[in-house]
């Protein structure tokens, strides 16, 4: 029953969730909490292109289920003041954040 969240349920989380950056078990990245009090940590994971790891610390990148186009998909970027979706090449290794039903 575990899947990739859609780009439509990222949104939700962006229009619906408080968002607060924070620090978890030395981890750096935010607090989502939504209207109903529970909470996820999406940690700051960076990115992986080859053997090469970017912004590790600072930056955090989470896949959504939904393409854009035949070798592009939507994702969640943000950083310590920023949160949005946007569209990357699939070629480039971000995050998982599964849910289930």
């Amino acid at each position: 029953s575990w899947r990739i969240p859609t780009k439509k349920e990222f949104e939700e989380l962006l229009e619906e969730c408080k968002w607060e950056w924070t620090t978890q078990n030395g981890k750096r990245g935010y607090k989502v909490t939504g209207p109903n009090g529970s909470s996820i940590f999406l940690p700051a994971a960076g990115y992986r292109r080859g053997s090469s790891l970017g912004y590790a610390v600072e930056y955090g990148y989470y896949w959504s289920s939904t393409p854009d186009g035949t070798n592009r998909a939507y994702y969640l970027n943000f950083d310590s003041s920023i949160h949005y979706m946007i569209r990357g090449y699939r070629e480039c290794g971000r995050s998982v954040r599964p849910v289930s039903e």
